[in-house]
């Protein structure tokens, strides 16, 4: 079995998390590629794509969206999508994303998750840190491995019965 996963970010949180999921998959014998999304022209090949994205003012980084788009227009193996934020103390839902939306839509993706992620104000830009620090984000490591790898096992378990769903 062969899986892509392919992660967009700035600061390397959600590439950690792709990491992660992808030596779960690896631990069961999977050949799993990891690959920016920006490198990826074509996923048949491959039994499963799994696409991360970062979540800045609750937008996608552009490359992730931009697979997306390139994906959308051919066919394509089971896609599962996540999301690595926002971290925000406001109590609204944080799947609510309209980058993930759009993507879940025209990619008929199998599931989307959202994970907690990690925020370093030292290692923001000037306008990154201007964001933060007007947007009630709370600094950070709020990573789950135990989720992240859990939902890995997950999407292993619906490939290898052969009937998606997660």
């Amino acid at each position: 079995m062969r899986l892509l996963i392919c992660t967009a970010g700035r600061h390397g949180a959600t590439h950690s998390l792709g990491q992660e999921m992808g030596r779960v998959f690896e631990h069961e014998g999977v050949d799993v590629d990891i690959q920016a999304p920006e490198s990826v022209t074509r996923v048949d090949g491959y039994d499963a794509v799994i696409i991360g994205s970062a979540v800045y003012s609750d937008r996608w980084v552009p490359a992730a969206k931009a697979l997306v788009d390139r994906v959308s227009r051919s066919e394509h193996p089971p896609i599962w999508l996540f999301s690595c934020g926002p971290l925000h103390s406001s109590d609204r839902p944080v799947n609510v994303i309209s980058d993930a939306a759009h993507a879940v839509s025209v990619l008929h993706v199998i599931a989307h998750r959202t994970f907690p992620g990690r925020l370093d104000p030292d290692k923001l830009s000037v306008g990154e840190r201007q964001i933060f620090d007007n947007s009630g984000a709370v600094a950070g490591d709020f990573r789950d491995w135990v989720l992240v790898c859990n939902w890995a096992r997950e999407i292993l378990a619906c490939l290898t019965a052969g009937t998606p769903g997660s």
